[in-house]
């Protein structure tokens, strides 16, 4: 049995889901024609009362739209450096969209509005001619920084912000359900103030593809036109959009579970002094095997032959992440191998020395 906490990316469909798909109405997106597409936009648009939707194959592609839109070739976009859309995307906002990026770099990801006056006047803006601060993006929650959540008082404040040097407020929000199940409040009072969103339905909910994006008529026509430009349109792509829907109607509140399951693996990974264990109230485990004389890679290798997966996450830490097919009895089957593999390489160390 292979236990893998990789990412909450690699989950399976549930039987629920398939059956979802296999009887999904489809017809042609492309034409605007698929009622399924069309059913999973309008829901959640109203989920997170925004004007409309668009359903996408994933949070890259989500966010590459969203700047694409919002911004010119030469504008400027603020965020932190640990932020998917900087780290993970492959620096396509370059290629694609031509803007640049001003980067906070906080150990938590967390940066406040004196962070983004600084990042203003580190550059002339005497006008026009100079980069235009055009968007200011919050990831909520974090995910390259275990989960945490950013923190709503703190994200309002830095969008005020942005609405008063006139940019653009975007929140990706592939884990902002995660957010709203671990404070307990509403969804909508994270993402009442973005002028665009994007959540994703392939994460945490567990659907096989997709990210949906919100926000008003106006910039989500625009992003559909750049949807084709990417050439992210499809045809019946209506079996994919009842996933998202299904995952929608069913898996939302079920996210908890993760968490639970998240702070069992951290409660039992404390015990073990050789490898400090991080949790930040959501679906994510660090684990710091500094000390253990090997990468994060050679871990990750050395435990997939234990038959768990984790993810490497920097140079110090591996990442793991409960999800929808992760049962209590896996969390402390995966707890016990990633123990032993501690306390053997911690012996070897140890024996070195």
């Amino acid at each position: 049995m292979f236990i893998d906490l990789r990412s909450d990316t690699v989950t399976k469909p549930t039987n629920g889901m398939r059956k979802a798909i296999y009887l999904a109405e489809v017809g042609d997106d492309c034409f605007g024609e698929d009622p399924s597409v069309k059913n999973l936009e309008e829901y959640c648009a109203n989920y997170f009362k925004k004007e409309a939707g668009l359903f996408t194959t994933g949070g890259t592609l989500s966010n590459q739209l969203a700047i694409k839109t919002m911004t010119r070739p030469g504008d400027e976009i603020f965020m932190d450096a640990s932020y998917h859309i900087n780290f993970y995307e492959a620096a396509s906002t370059s290629a694609f969209s031509g803007v640049n990026f001003s980067l906070t770099c906080h150990d938590d990801g967390l940066f406040d509005v004196a962070d983004l006056q600084k990042l203003y006047a580190s550059k002339c803006r005497w006008n026009q001619n100079y980069a235009v601060p055009r968007v200011i993006v919050v990831e909520n929650t974090l995910g390259c920084k275990g989960g945490g959540v950013f923190p709503l008082e703190q994200m309002n404040q830095v969008f005020t912000y942005a609405k008063n040097i006139g940019a653009y407020r975007y929140l990706d929000g592939a884990r902002i359900l995660h957010a709203s199940i671990a404070t307990g409040m509403d969804v909508t009072s994270f993402t009442d103030n973005a002028d665009l969103m994007s959540m994703c339905l392939s994460k945490g909910l567990g659907a096989p593809v997709g990210s949906i994006m919100m926000g008003p008529h106006e910039l989500i026509q625009q992003a559909r036109k750049y949807r084709k430009w990417f050439g992210g349109d499809q045809h019946q792509s209506g079996m994919m959009a009842a996933a998202g829907l299904y995952a929608m109607r069913n898996h939302i509140e079920r996210l908890a579970e993760d968490h639970e399951h998240a702070a069992l693996l951290h409660k039992e990974l404390s015990s073990v002094e050789e490898a400090r264990s991080g949790y930040k109230g959501t679906n994510m485990v660090t684990l710091d095997i500094s000390a253990l004389g090997v990468t994060p890679l050679r871990f990750a290798e050395l435990l997939r032959e234990k038959c768990v997966g984790v993810l490497p996450y920097n140079d110090r830490e591996i990442r793991l992440v409960p999800h929808i097919n992760i049962d209590r009895a896996r969390i402390l089957k995966a707890a016990e191998l990633i123990k032993t593999q501690v306390s053997e390489l911690a012996h070897a160390v140890e024996g070195v020395k």
